[in-house]
């Protein structure tokens, strides 16, 4: 059975890697389901609200699902997105839209955005990384998860002897 998709999604935060990972994953996915021509992709001067929602309302040949993968909201305006609320309003059914944000600091995906996804029944994932202090307590419920126990002193242990990039913790467990 394919897997079922939502109409919007977005994934923000300020793990940059992982963001990456999942705007990787998603592509090869869409390849996989709508080939070469089922996908859009928006990053640099072309993700612009107005260009994403021009092409949410162009007609398009694709067969099947059609994926548009947006890159770099973190850098978009609220009052730029009057006319992308619109198109997201009347999104095709067969549409899934993707927006991701590399965040930092005052870069933000902006409210409206989270708001429209909502509005749409969409999806809103945030990346974070943990700060390092906090570790210790990730990796005891990472843990506790993978069926494994380890006490809070274990935990601190491992993230002394694997450094602090939350992947590698979870390939050491």
């Amino acid at each position: 059975m394919p897997p079922s998709f939502k109409s919007a999604y977005l994934i923000h935060g300020d793990d940059h890697g992982r963001i990456a990972q999942r705007r990787a994953k998603l592509r090869e996915l869409a390849e996989s389901q709508s080939g070469a021509h089922g996908f859009e992709l928006f990053e640099g001067d072309t993700a612009t609200p107005d260009t994403v929602a021009a092409a949410l309302n162009a007609m398009t040949f694709a067969m099947g699902r059609r994926f548009i993968i947006v890159d770099g909201v973190e850098r978009w305006k609220e009052k730029e997105l009057d006319a992308l609320e619109a198109a997201m309003a009347q999104i095709d059914p067969e549409t899934t839209i993707s927006f991701f944000a590399r965040e930092d600091g005052r870069s933000k995906a902006p409210k409206r955005l989270h708001d429209a996804i909502k509005r749409v029944g969409g999806e809103i994932s945030v990346q974070e990384n943990i700060k390092p202090w906090e570790l210790p307590k990730w990796v005891t419920q990472q843990a506790r998860a993978c069926g494994l126990g380890l006490t809070p002193e274990a935990a601190r242990a491992l993230v002394n002897q694997v450094g602090e990039r939350q992947e590698r913790l979870l390939r050491e467990l």
